[in-house]
């Protein structure tokens, strides 16, 4: 079966964006080990590194909540779904892992048998 050149493009972009996803992951865990050398010398990039893990899952939750395709407004009670799964949990376990992964169940339960 031959492959066609959009097939190759679909290969190439999902490629990059895992490569993207990675980077973004990986680059404040490496960055980190030289942060705490420099710890007494900038406090501005100790409160730089505090303040980007929050900074990019709102902006994650921004350009997610307001796409400019939501016409039917019977999808934002599936985000607040979601919002109140990752209160929550947050509320009884305090544990970022969790509150996601309830966040994510929530949502998806809700898509599933609610709108």
């Amino acid at each position: 079966m031959a492959q066609t050149i959009t097939d190759l493009y679909f290969v190439y972009a999902v490629l990059l964006a895992g490569m993207g996803t990675y980077l973004i992951r990986c680059i404040p865990f490496l960055l980190s080990a030289r942060k705490k050398k420099n710890f007494k010398k900038s406090p501005q990039i100790s409160l730089f590194f505090q303040l980007m893990g929050p900074s990019m899952i709102a902006a994650l939750l921004v350009t997610s909540t307001v796409s400019p395709n939501l016409e039917d407004y019977s999808h934002i009670l599936n985000y607040l779904i979601g919002f109140v799964g990752v209160g929550i949990s947050y509320w009884f376990w305090k544990n970022p892992g969790v509150c996601v992964l309830a966040g994510v169940l929530c949502f998806s339960l809700s898509q599933q048998f609610f709108i």
